[in-house]
């Protein structure tokens, strides 16, 4: 994970982007999860948990 430049970040894998974890501007406390086409992957309430879910994802190359 790292900073973005806004209050979330990015989720790489071996420098490509997985993802994104923002906060949730809509339920303060969560955190939402977006693939790398900013698609809706879901809401966390720790962020590097959803790091790991996107990442885990990217590798395993589900873009279902």
């Amino acid at each position: 994970m790292e900073p973005n430049g806004e209050e979330g970040f990015v989720v790489k894998v071996g420098g490509e982007v997985a993802g994104y974890v923002t906060p949730d501007a809509d339920h303060p406390g969560l955190w939402v999860t977006e693939d790398l086409d900013r698609r809706l992957m879901g809401r966390v309430y720790d962020p590097e948990k959803g790091a790991e879910f996107l990442a885990a994802r990217f590798v395993s190359g589900d873009d279902a």
